[in-house]
């Protein structure tokens, strides 16, 4: 139910700040970002597959003539997990087991630091680094094998987590309007799992990701 919430405030949100908002703020930008996670769980003692999943969400980028670089920012619903086994034996009904897709999905709050590469080329290339914030929406694993069940995992993940995030970009105009593209890897730094759960699990994501600004 969280996430359905955070997607509703994030359409409202949109709705709410206009460009002529942004416009009037000298420096902002404000855009819509979305794109595909490739995501797994690394650093545990369990050989996992990677999920796909949804990356989207509300940019916000600033700029100054005074400043050597750009920063963008935002809100974005982040689905990470992995697949493969969970830690112990789930019964549902007829079926005992513990091999499913970690469905793990966040509100990823991201604060990078953009620096772009002067070029006479139509797209206007960048590197991007910085530290992101996860806050858990939904913490779910869901059997393999299209057997019917799906368990709620929520009070062994952790609620807050953070990481480092780096990537690549470029810039481009279409019909007057700024079209942007990014690759980035996310490195998480703080553990997936709450306390006895813990067995070294931090997220890696792999996102490929589009958008445009007002």
């Amino acid at each position: 139910m969280r996430k359905y919430l955070i997607i509703c405030f994030l359409f409202k949100l949109l709705l709410f700040i206009t460009p002529t908002n942004i416009n009037a703020q000298s420096g902002l930008e404000l855009g819509i970002k979305a794109g595909l996670n490739i995501a797994n769980l690394n650093g545990g003692p369990h050989e996992l597959a990677t999920r796909a999943g949804l990356f989207a969400g509300l940019a916000i980028g600033y700029s100054a003539e005074s400043l050597p670089v750009e920063f963008e920012s935002g809100l974005f619903y982040s689905q990470k997990g992995a697949e493969g086994r969970y830690k112990e034996s789930i019964i549902k009904g007829s079926y005992e087991g513990n091999a499913g897709t970690f469905k793990l999905d966040y509100l990823e709050i991201p604060l990078l630091a953009k620096y772009r590469f002067d070029t006479e080329a139509a797209v206007s290339p960048y590197i991007l680094a910085g530290p992101y914030l996860d806050i858990s929406l939904n913490s779910e694993v869901k059997a393999s094998k299209n057997i019917a069940y799906i368990e709620d995992i929520s009070a062994e993940i952790k609620r807050i987590g953070f990481g480092l995030l780096i990537g690549a970009g470029g810039d481009f105009k279409i019909s007057g309007r700024k079209l942007n593209v990014q690759a980035r890897y996310s490195l998480g730094l703080s553990p997936v799992y709450e306390n006895r759960s813990d067995e070294g699990e931090k997220h890696g994501v792999f996102t490929v990701a589009a958008g445009f600004t007002f």
